[in-house]
């Protein structure tokens, strides 16, 4: 499930806000009514779409409050104003409102707008405010904005991983599909324990190049580096630029899969402490439970996870431990908790005797060597075994990549219907 997705009016190019009605997803402006009829459509699609505080305007949101039915009557004109029940609030009004402090909030708000303590918009605006710090019923955390990336390194995982198990034990509130207590509790305490990897820049710009092309893969246990884990590239990859770290923990049939941006910046610098102590570094995009033997190309929003462990499974990788700062160890050890374990993942050298083969010319060969490097489709094969080797049972050969490692990558424009494997006949179905 995609938890980036931000809904926008066509009409007014406004962020809009979402409301569950039952079980239907209802779409409205923010603060009031706009004056004409909703027209939901996916933000990404309009240009310059209006996503700041909603008390403020100042800055992106990070926190969506849910607060009770909020009506103002006017003395004077016997006219009554009636208010959202969300509101998209940015950090530094998130601090006001979370120390119950509404005439600081109004009075950051109002001197943004200019607004005379005296005048009658500053007196609503307080009126509104008040209502908001007072009948606030709890926050979740906003995964739609867009947030500039942070950059990661191997030395920063582990307070990477615990800022984000400190989230999931918080009381904030998560996106629906990954909000559940106990399901959160859980994958807490499998994050604690879970095996971490970062991928240098050379793997990742591998990824990033070959990611897109990549022909269906079935998600195993054979090409997983672990039964459970936290992966990040120094910066985001995938289609969308946004993805920078994936999580997987065994649930069920299969894996739950987790897949996170991270924030690095956009706010002011006093700010930044209150982020990470608050959030972290990562926010969640994509939830997907994912069952075994389920087929995803590289143009999936988890392709590029599979493409790396790919190319980790044809040993075109090597990990190493990273070197963690004597501060997180001895932090761990002040905890009682075993020093975490991260992997940097990284090219494997070439051989001198791979390196002279590539330039050292060759005898002629019955069949043309290819000049480029290529993704060759998963398929099955019979493989022998037995005595003499004189019997045969079929296997699965996941997508790799042919070719000397010297050779550049040539890409194609296959189109490819994805479903998941059936168990009969080995081959991709249209589930």
């Amino acid at each position: 499930m995609n938890l980036a997705t931000m809904m926008a009016c066509a009409t007014c190019r406004i962020a809009l806000t979402e409301h569950n009605s039952g079980d239907t997803i209802v779409y409205r402006h923010p603060v009031s009514d706009d004056g004409h009829e909703v027209v939901p459509v996916n933000a990404g699609l309009i240009k310059g779409v209006f996503n700041s505080c909603h008390t403020c305007t100042d800055a992106p949101p990070m926190w969506n409050y849910h607060t009770g039915h909020i009506e103002i009557l006017s003395l004077s004109s016997g006219i009554a104003a009636d208010y959202s029940d969300q509101w998209h609030v940015c950090l530094r009004c998130a601090q006001l409102i979370e120390a119950d402090d509404s005439d600081a909030l109004t009075a950051r708000c109002a001197g943004l707008m200019r607004w005379h303590p005296d005048s009658d918009e500053y007196t609503i605006l307080r009126t509104l405010q008040r209502g908001i710090v007072l009948s606030r019923e709890g926050r979740t955390l906003l995964t739609t904005t867009n947030w500039p990336p942070a950059r990661i390194s191997a030395d920063m995982m582990p307070k990477i991983r615990d800022r984000f198990s400190g989230l999931l034990r918080g009381p904030a509130n998560l996106p629906a599909a990954i909000n559940d207590r106990d399901q959160r509790q859980n994958l807490a305490r499998q994050l604690d324990l879970i095996p971490m990897y970062w991928i240098n820049q050379e793997f990742t710009n591998l990824v990033n190049t070959v990611s897109a092309d990549r022909p269906p893969a079935w998600v195993t246990d054979e090409i997983a580096p672990s039964t459970s884990g936290l992966l990040a590239w120094p910066q985001p990859v995938g289609q969308t630029g946004q993805l920078a770290a994936v999580s997987w923990t065994p649930e069920g049939n299969g894996w739950q899969v987790i897949g996170y941006h991270s924030i690095g910046s956009g706010m002011d610098e006093d700010l930044m402490p209150t982020l990470r102590h608050e959030i972290g570094w990562l926010a969640p995009i994509h939830a997907e439970h994912v069952t075994r033997g389920t087929g995803l190309d590289g143009s999936h929003p988890l392709g590029p996870l599979i493409t790396t462990w790919l190319l980790i499974n044809q040993q075109m990788a090597e990990a190493v431990p990273a070197k963690l700062s004597k501060g997180i160890v001895k932090a761990y050890q002040r905890s009682q908790r075993p020093t975490p374990e991260v992997k940097i993942v990284q090219i494997r050298t070439r051989s001198s005797t791979s390196l002279t083969q590539c330039t050292e010319p060759t005898r002629p060969r019955a069949r043309a060597k290819p000049d480029h490097r290529f993704w060759v489709s998963g398929h099955p094969r019979q493989q022998a075994y037995g005595p003499g080797r004189s019997l045969r049972r079929e296997i699965e050969i996941q997508p790799f990549l042919k070719g000397d490692e010297h050779l550049p990558i040539r890409l194609s424009t296959t189109v490819r219907v994805l479903g998941s494997r059936s168990a009969t006949d080995g081959k991709l179905g249209t589930d």
